[in-house]
């Protein structure tokens, strides 16, 4: 090969070396590759509102949530209009099974539902004492009593039980559907190093891992704008 000959594939290796990237296509989720379709509308007397772990723990106890007061306010408006829809409701709450307990001891005022968002007789109550709603509980087998097909999951954490109970739901054969406004999480250290991972992070990577495989991810006002199929 010649001086100037190679002197040439030098420059043209050097300026394609210093040419820009190839654009990276936007991320797409799972859910979409396997052709999985938002709600276009549900069937009130196949859909339950599944509230997790909103409890007097997450306001009096040493678990500091951020956001836990407006996902108890959407958590509101959705069990608010599920009464009204005819919608089945479960309320799920977390009852250590250890006597003395630091967190949720069966004692302690704290494992009360908040008042806001406080049972109705007739409405399910569910008590577990592991991560997610379906752990070790009897609400898969009554919801599948009552002809259930579709679940609406809200709660405190995001990262931990609504993520827990979205993914059992899913694996159980439900349409799962998570109001991203109506739940809430905190903090976590990182396991790696570095500084702690902020709440609002924490939540919006537990809700982006559902929405890739597990759930649809709507808000508590999209959810409540959906056609009910009477």
């Amino acid at each position: 090969m010649s001086p100037r000959h190679l002197r040439g594939v030098l420059v043209a290796a050097l300026l394609a070396g210093c040419a820009s990237p190839p654009p990276t296509a936007p991320p797409v989720t799972l859910r979409a590759l396997y052709g999985a379709r938002p709600p276009a509308a549900l069937a009130p007397a196949k859909t339950a509102l599944v509230l997790v772990d909103f409890q007097e723990e997450f306001f009096r106890g040493p678990l500091p949530v951020v956001g836990a007061a407006d996902a108890v306010d959407r958590a509101a408006s959705l069990l608010a209009w599920a009464r009204r829809s005819g919608i089945v409701v479960a309320h799920v709450r977390n009852v250590s099974s250890r006597p003395g307990s630091r967190l949720f001891d069966a004692s302690s005022p704290n494992v009360a539902i908040v008042p806001a968002l406080a049972p109705l007789p007739e409405e399910l109550v569910v008590t577990k004492s592991m991560a997610g709603a379906f752990s070790r509980t009897d609400l898969d087998a009554r919801l599948r009593s009552q002809g259930i097909e579709t679940v609406i999951v809200a709660g405190i954490m995001t990262h931990l039980a609504v993520d827990t109970s979205a993914r059992d739901a899913m694996v159980l054969g439900y349409r799962v559907i998570v109001a991203a406004d109506a739940c809430a999480t905190r903090a976590l250290p990182s396991p790696i190093g570095g500084p702690q991972i902020d709440a609002r992070d924490v939540h919006r990577t537990a809700l982006a891992s559902l929405a890739d495989r597990f759930a649809d991810v709507l808000d508590a006002r999209a959810i409540a704008s959906l056609p009910l199929e009477r």
